[in-house]
């Protein structure tokens, strides 16, 4: 029998906690659940991950974030959640609407300054 790889799993395949890594785009219909999800350097675990939403970096405002846990926390139709094994910060987004389109970015929280990426959301209409 042939071994099939279902295409959600396919972020299991990417080079896992080495950096930061965001994919460039994502794109959901509105009234779906949208999923975002960011990468990030092993030794990072126990900071605080974060999304913000914003054209630059300097003048995003955070959306949600970790505080450096793995307990899942929610924000109105957002929720984020860490998992430290994969060096994985999930976004979820429920009931998407076509404000919520625009630039994020997936942020770690450290001394100095912040590790962040960008990715930009597309909303189609459903």
């Amino acid at each position: 029998s042939k071994m099939g790889i279902s295409p959600g799993w396919g972020w299991l395949f990417l080079p896992v906690c080495q950096a930061l890594v965001v994919p460039k785009e994502v794109s959901g219909q509105t009234g779906e659940t949208l999923s975002l999800r960011c990468w990030y350097p092993r030794g990072y675990e126990g900071y605080n991950k974060y999304w913000c939403r914003g054209a630059s970096r300097d003048s995003c405002h955070k959306v949600v974030e970790t505080a450096g846990r793995e307990v899942p926390r929610q924000r109105g139709r957002v929720s984020i959640q860490d998992s430290h094994m994969f060096c994985m910060v999930l976004l979820t987004v429920e009931n998407l609407s076509e404000k919520d389109a625009g630039s994020y970015w997936c942020g770690v929280e450290r001394t100095g300054r912040d590790m962040m990426k960008p990715v930009t959301v597309k909303v189609i209409s459903g």
